[in-house]
């Protein structure tokens, strides 16, 4: 089907004026549609209108269907940035077959529906109204390249089991607090991380402490498009050495509240205080035995 060579580009159209777009189904494998869609569905499910309910074709329903729409067969590559798209919906289910997916630049406030997309490899959500990525493991089980930039994120929970993740652009957010990198030090695919114009970046030695949470995977993080300096891996070598004395310390501390839980915090001190002072007498009384 020669169809399968050419990519659709739709730009400035009232999605409702464009007709014929179902009979592509079959052939089509690239389509970019800018500044003509309120919805996902607009473009791959225009028939969606004329019925109740519909499901996608192989997908078991639980409620009476009036259609069962056929999926875009061929289509790997979707570009549906500069739109006003407000949800990904639950047309997604059309294209499984998608591995690049462009939604930059819409109005999009959560991530959802994409678990549909099994073979989803790269994915862009730059410039939406993304605040919160709560449980997005869930849905991008197998994605590569995540672009996060210029959202209003200022937290990274919900990253830390994305164990296929390369690339993550997280430029332009909102993120101030270097303990949020914990959640995706861990990341063991993770080469490229960008960060810049986050508030963070104005924190004294910013790159090294970034850096550092990557724990042995430092070296192999590139941040911010820039080459990690023997000096800067010297320096994060110092700062895990700290980082490692802290977690013992604090360990040290939870097993002894642990050991006294009816303590108060004055009664703690004054029982460590105690222990010194006769840990010090017991030193005091060896030293006069061997005078």
């Amino acid at each position: 089907s020669s169809l399968s060579l050419l990519p659709l580009q739709i730009n400035q159209c009232e999605s409702r004026q464009i007709k014929g777009l179902p009979l592509l189904r079959p052939a089509l494998v690239t389509m970019s549609v800018h500044h003509s869609a309120a919805s996902m569905k607009d473009i791959l499910v225009p028939e969606a209108s004329e019925f109740a309910q519909w499901e996608a074709e192989g997908v078991a329903s639980d409620c009476p269907v009036t259609a069962v729409i056929p999926t875009w067969k061929s289509l790997t590559t979707l570009d549906m940035s500069r739109n006003s798209l407000q949800c990904i919906d639950d047309s997604v289910k059309l294209i499984p077959k998608v591995e690049f997916l462009d939604l930059s630049y819409n109005e999009l406030t959560m991530v959802e529906n994409l678990q549909h997309l099994y073979n989803l490899i790269h994915l862009d959500l730059s410039y939406n109204k993304l605040t919160v990525l709560e449980g997005v493991h869930t849905k991008l089980g197998n994605i590569k390249t995540l672009n996060l930039a210029g959202n209003q994120l200022d937290s990274l929970s919900g990253l830390n089991k994305l164990y296929s993740l390369v690339n993550l652009d997280l430029s332009s957010n909102k993120l101030a607090q270097l303990e949020e990198i914990k959640n995706i030090g861990t990341l063991p695919c993770l080469e490229k991380l960008s960060l810049t114009g986050n508030p963070m970046c104005i924190i004294p030695d910013y790159r090294t402490k970034v850096l550092a949470q990557f724990w042995d995977r430092a070296s192999e993080v590139c941040l911010d498009s820039t080459i990690t300096t023997e000096k800067e891996l010297d320096t994060v070598e110092v700062l895990k050495a700290i980082q490692k004395a802290k977690e013992a310390k604090d360990r040290m501390a939870s097993s002894e509240k642990k050991v006294h839980p009816l303590l108060t915090g004055r009664t703690r001190a004054a029982a460590r205080a105690e222990m010194s002072v006769r840990i010090a007498g017991q030193k005091l009384q060896l030293k006069g035995s061997f005078k």
